[in-house]
């Protein structure tokens, strides 16, 4: 792939919008809860929906004809045609402004907020910026900030290990990276990027060492911890990607009330020291 490009060509993408409806139905609730490991109950209509379902609300549908190799939406589409050759979750900034419950209408309007191109450790980074806002009954529910990073491949990267802030969170949880879970999550969100379940693919085309873990899937086991450590819905909620989590692996999830409103949390593996962080306002 011709990792030559021109920032300005992309930056034309800027402003593009685009627009899903889809219906909060309690099948989706139930699966999600399962894929989580929830106890899966009979959700009701007019119940609470759960927390981080909305990653999973309104994808976008591709047909398969106009996927990309990686089985993403081909670039150039909604998506900028940027050439650098993997493609993963940065991190998000989400306001919520209300609930969204079972049986919701919604419509997630999508824009192109912005396009930047930087250096990094590995190499040229490419971010893109999209905005995504939720309604339901013309009510806008939650409003989000979602970063994309485009990187190079780089066969002789460093691990750079980020240890712990602290040894010990307020509330701390551990779950196993099951490849299962990630093809479940991938269904749940109609995500065909082939990274989160086709090993072949992953290994031989963007050089990883197994499976990688979704970037919302990590978010969500942030969000939903500090909520309860809290013991009450988020506010606001911003996370940051600082290192891939792959399958077969024993994610750690450490969250520590740093004041009244506030929660900071963390997750790490043994192999990559900390993988995310999160910052959650109550």
């Amino acid at each position: 792939m011709n990792n030559n490009f021109d920032i300005k060509k992309l930056e034309n993408w800027i402003g593009k919008k685009e627009i899903v409806k889809d219906i909060l139905t309690p099948n989706l609730e139930q699966k999600f809860r399962a894929t989580l490991d929830i106890k899966v109950g009979d959700p009701k209509i007019g119940d609470i929906a759960s927390s981080g379902i909305h990653w999973a609300i309104a994808p976008p549908i591709t047909r398969t004809s106009e996927l990309g190799n990686d089985s993403h939406a081909a670039r150039g589409s909604f998506l900028p045609p940027v050439s650098l050759p993997r493609r993963m979750w940065a991190g998000c900034q989400t306001t919520f402004f209300s609930n969204f419950y079972i049986g919701d209408e919604v419509i997630r309007e999508s824009s192109i907020f912005d396009v930047v191109l930087k250096k990094g450790k590995t190499g040229k980074l490419c971010f893109v910026k999209v905005k995504h806002e939720f309604y339901v009954k013309n009510n806008k529910i939650l409003e989000e900030f979602q970063d994309i990073v485009y990187r190079e491949i780089n066969q002789n990267e460093t691990n750079f290990k980020i240890e712990f802030p602290f040894k010990k969170g307020d509330l701390e949880e551990e779950i196993f990276t099951h490849p299962t879970l990630l093809f479940r999550y991938s269904a749940i969100t109609f995500n065909g990027h082939r990274i989160h379940y086709d090993f072949e693919y992953c290994k031989k085309e963007e050089k990883y060492r197994d499976l990688v873990f979704h970037g919302p899937l990590q978010a969500t086991f942030l969000l939903r911890t500090s909520e309860r450590l809290a013991d009450r819905k988020a506010k606001k909620f911003v996370h940051l990607g600082v290192a891939p989590v792959f399958a077969n692996e024993n994610l750690k999830i450490k969250v520590k009330q740093s004041n009244t409103k506030e929660i900071i949390s963390f997750t790490s593996t043994k192999s990559s020291g900390v993988t995310m962080k999160g910052i959650t306002n109550f």
